[in-house]
């Protein structure tokens, strides 16, 4: 970058960074209030202070399309209003030239919160859950209130209890062989250790059959043997470890992007529906061009007909840009959902819309 670039992406990270503090201030107040709501002797005020400080990260990683609009709004309309922009444009910087600047800045800014986001956000999301709930005495919230049913090649494992990530209880595994059902085993409790599952207390039920000898010059039809035994102690495999049942417990758009793309192959070798969490796998991949998009919608307001307006109105203009972007990409996403149409329109399709209305509103503009 040349001293202008710099000059340039100075002004637009401090104001993004300042708008990405007074939100996340506001965020963090209302979620402290939420917490507070739930102290118990267990969970006390210091614990509620310290779930709130982890979910800023995962604010932070939401909320950076709108930081980004109102951010480079008020740093670029405040240099509209000093016009430094138009000295700009006199000293040979054209339009494409000075938005050029402001991308590569917003693009290194969203490299920073995407690290956030693939790495901070899910870790903090897991370890505040995690937090809370052993404070509140609660099981992980994973399945819904029948238990987690998960499928492994020819069995079905049933879990009735998520008590933590590396403890299970009431687990019933039934094991297919050509389609009929050869054992049954019921499992009091499960924990991991040492790398491996360890099943404690199990009922396990065998059935085979069992062809009798020949008896008199005549072929007895086989019969069905129940094999009945109860191992204190058995070592088994179990399709989730620790980390993917901590995943399962984390909202989907928590998720970084290779957790995703691991919880889909588990949805599809499951046989379940994958729609929602195959739209927010595409939306992380479409963020850069959300970025450009979001960056190519203010360019047409500064060298537009609102060039010298208040800061408050900027900021009302880009709060209203970003939240209506963000109710448009979520109707769009759900949409495609619903009706099943293919994910990657949901996920792409509203910020080239964005984009091209970008492009179109600053061709006029100029």
């Amino acid at each position: 970058m040349n001293r202008i670039e710099r000059y340039l992406a100075r002004i637009v990270v401090s104001y993004t960074l300042l708008v990405m503090l007074v939100l996340l201030v506001i965020f963090g107040f209302f979620e402290f209030m939420n917490q507070v709501s739930k102290l118990t002797d267990s969970y006390t005020l210091a614990l509620g202070s310290f779930y709130t400080l982890l979910k800023l990260p995962v604010y932070s990683y939401e909320i950076f399309p709108i930081v980004l609009v109102i951010g480079t709004l008020m740093g670029l309309g405040s240099l509209a209003n000093q016009s430094e922009l138009t000295v700009l444009r006199v000293t040979g910087w054209s339009i494409k030239r000075i938005l050029w600047a402001v991308l590569k800045t917003a693009l290194l800014m969203w490299l920073v919160i995407a690290m956030v986001g693939e790495w901070v956000a899910p870790a903090s999301e897991a370890y505040a859950k995690k937090m809370r709930a052993e404070a509140l005495h609660q099981s992980f919230s994973v399945g819904s209130k029948d238990g987690l049913w998960v499928k492994d090649a020819n069995r079905y494992i049933h879990v009735g209890r998520v008590m933590s990530s590396t403890e299970l209880k009431d687990i019933t595994i039934y094991e297919l062989e050509e389609g009929h059902l050869s054992e049954l085993s019921q499992i009091k409790k499960a924990s991991f250790k040492g790398g491996q599952w360890l099943f404690k207390d199990a009922f396990q039920q065998q059935l085979r059959f069992v062809t009798p000898q020949i008896e008199l010059d005549k072929l007895l039809p086989p019969q069905l043997e129940l094999i009945v035994s109860r191992p204190e102690l058995v070592v088994s495999s179990f399709p989730l470890t620790p980390e993917e049942l901590q995943n399962l417990d984390i909202e989907t758009r928590y998720l970084s992007a290779w957790d995703l793309y691991q919880y889909i192959q588990f949805l599809e070798a499951n046989d379940l529906e994958t729609g929602s969490h195959e739209l927010e796998f595409w939306r992380k991949m479409s963020m850069p061009i959300m970025v450009i998009a979001m960056i190519a919608i203010v360019f047409p307001l500064i060298f537009g007909s609102i060039r010298q307006v208040s800061m408050g109105q900027r900021v009302f203009l880009g709060v209203l840009l970003g939240m209506g972007f963000y109710l448009f990409n979520q109707l769009v996403g759900n949409l495609t959902v619903v009706y099943h149409l293919p994910v990657m329109l949901g996920a792409f399709m509203p910020a080239i819309i964005l984009l091209l209305i970008a492009s179109v509103w600053l061709q006029k503009a100029r």
